[in-house]
């Protein structure tokens, strides 16, 4: 079973397709196209209490409009960025621009140049949306990329890895550029998909608080592992041995894909500082994609289109589903979709793409373990996914043996309605125990079972 939503397979033939035919029909309209984005947080020296975050970009050159230069052609890119905490304040914004210069027209149309870039911003530690928006200032045709981002916090003691950067390539480089770290031009993988034509996935990491004193070990391990997303070991690339540059040290590596299947896997850096004994972990998750037909693409969709709209589906929709032949299952596909596309004016289904951030934003966040990737199947999920995010949280944590419980309030529907979750085990997994929307479990008596821990009886 599928467990985590990627945009890179799914909605890049998706986007494509209705680009083409919305072009077709509506040739005024500025064209829309695709932007991968990642980030990950780092310590920031310059501020403890804060964390550098490196928000990386990419988009493929070939939808730009070039225009006659001094030397060649030109394109300018007016790039907009926002990022905005848990309650929708904006805390950082930024406006700038980036210029594109290729030799010919012919060199303009290559399909197979992308355009990547970073930019570094220091955040405080917590959860945050990020906004990206891309707009070619000659044609008006732009991209726009969201992005559930959760800022790590460093501790001055602790062993601890950074976030894992995902590129397509870490090559020695002197020159001067944000690319550049240690020595080494860092290429950033925004869509964290790659080829299997590649053979390769780079990555970047950081590493924390190691004991370098006189008469500690002056050595530390490193462990790379491929798992699948069901946190299942697929292929380890063994431990090796470093010697301590000081109490930090930079992670640069690659690993070998060749001989993994198509799918979704996890990258898990594993570091052990052999003076103390103390390990730390860091993981990211990427996507290896095959060049497949279309049919290989409907067949794809299909395999995890039961499970993707569980909870928007009825019963009808999901069993007349079953009992259709592919080709029929691939119309169901398409009509399903289309009659809930708020706007058939607009070249993108503004419905299926919320639908699909939110089964991303539960994944990230109420997953059983971060490998897992499972937050779509938790209560928690479930709520977000069908309800959206909550107006207002509540937060109460354990105390005098009472477990941890949230409530979500949302204002606007059914005239205003919440629901409690309570964590029974401790483990960071809440379950809905009470709820005032229609349809949903009600117990008036859930505070009173809260404090004397009935509540799994």
């Amino acid at each position: 079973m599928r467990k985590t939503f990627v945009w890179g397979q799914a909605l890049v033939l998706f986007f494509c397709l209705l680009s083409v035919s919305f072009a077709q029909t509506r040739a005024e309209e500025p064209q829309r196209f695709q932007i991968g984005l990642d980030y990950a947080s780092f310590r920031d020296y310059s501020d403890a209490a804060r964390s550098y975050v490196e928000v990386y970009y990419s988009f493929n050159r070939r939808f730009l409009e070039f225009v006659p230069a001094e030397e060649g052609l030109t394109a300018t890119i007016l790039m907009q960025l926002s990022v905005s905490d848990q309650e929708g304040n904006e805390v950082e914004s930024r406006m700038w621009n980036t210029m594109s210069l290729v030799g010919d027209a012919e060199e303009a149309k290559s399909t197979d140049y992308l355009i990547i870039d970073q930019v570094g911003i220091s955040l405080a530690p917590g959860d945050y949306r990020v906004r990206l928006k891309a707009t070619d200032v000659n044609s008006m045709a732009f991209g726009e990329a969201i992005l559930e981002s959760r800022v790590q916090e460093f501790s001055a003691r602790d062993l601890q890895l950074s976030d894992v950067q995902l590129a397509f390539s870490i090559q020695p480089d002197t020159s001067e550029g944000r690319l550049l770290k240690a020595g080494q031009k860092v290429l950033p993988n925004p869509f964290r998909t790659f080829t299997h034509r590649g053979g390769m996935v780079y990555f970047y990491t950081e590493l924390y608080n190691l004991k370098d004193a006189p008469g500690a070990k002056p050595e530390y391990e490193l462990r790379y592992r491929v798992l699948d997303t069901a946190g299942k070991k697929v292929k380890d690339f063994g431990k090796q041995t470093k010697t301590k540059p000081g109490n930090s040290a930079v992670v640069m590596s690659g690993i070998n894909i060749g001989t993994l299947a198509g799918g979704e896997y996890v990258l898990e850096v594993e570091a052990k500082d052999k003076a103390t004994g103390k390990k730390a972990r860091s993981t990211k998750n990427f996507v290896i994609r095959r060049e497949l037909t279309e049919e290989e693409l409907a067949a794809e969709e299909i395999s995890t289109f039961k499970e993707e709209v569980a909870y928007i589906a009825t019963g009808a929709e999901l069993d007349m589903f079953d009992d259709l032949n592919f080709t029929g299952k691939t119309t169901f596909i398409e009509e399903f979709w289309r009659k809930r596309d708020p706007n058939a004016e607009t070249p993108e289904n503004e419905f299926k793409i919320e639908h699909y951030r939110r089964l991303n934003y539960a994944n990230l966040y109420f997953s059983r373990t971060k490998e897992t990737g499972d937050g779509w199947n938790t209560d928690q999920g479930r709520v977000y996914v069908l309800y959206g995010q909550p107006d207002e949280i509540e937060r109460n944590v354990a105390a005098r043996g009472v477990a941890s419980w949230e409530r979500w309030n949302y204002f606007e529907l059914q005239g205003g309605v919440y629901f409690i979750f309570v964590d029974e085990d401790g483990y960071g997994v809440y379950r809905l125990v009470h709820s005032t929307h229609r349809g949903e479990i009600y117990d008036k008596e859930w505070e009173q079972r809260i404090k004397s821990g009935t509540l799994m009886e």
